[in-house]
């Protein structure tokens, strides 16, 4: 099974709506994807989101991520984001826990610059 986990950092408040839409659309199609075995979302405070999703294997998330409204957010996110993140990694469990997987993240982006152009 592999993991994904991303955060992004709105610029500012104006991106709200478009997010929004984006993400709605995003996780209408998330559901519709095969391979999903389990997909969660966290916020911090009003401009920091986290997703989860596993996935029963690396072709179907990339089949996700490489098309319809995730393609479109994907695109659109320089836009609205002063900060992206993400992982992947294996898993042999669909039990995870969050504090984990934003630690695994962080460690990840600890000695690299994760600002956008």
């Amino acid at each position: 099974m592999i993991v994904s986990i991303t955060r992004l950092h709105l610029r500012s408040v104006r991106s709200l709506p478009a997010f929004t839409r984006l993400t709605l659309q995003s996780h209408r199609q998330i559901h519709k994807t095969s391979g999903l075995l389990r997909t969660s979302y966290r916020k911090e405070g009003l401009l920091t989101y986290w997703t989860m999703s596993i996935w029963e294997s690396e072709e179907q998330l990339r089949t996700f991520r490489n098309n319809g409204a995730h393609l479109e957010a994907m695109k659109r996110s320089r836009q609205l984001a002063d900060e992206l993140q993400y992982i992947r990694f294996s898993t042999e469990t669909v039990k995870l826990d969050w504090r984990m997987c934003k630690e695994k993240l962080h460690q990840k982006y600890r000695v690299t610059n994760n600002k956008c152009s």
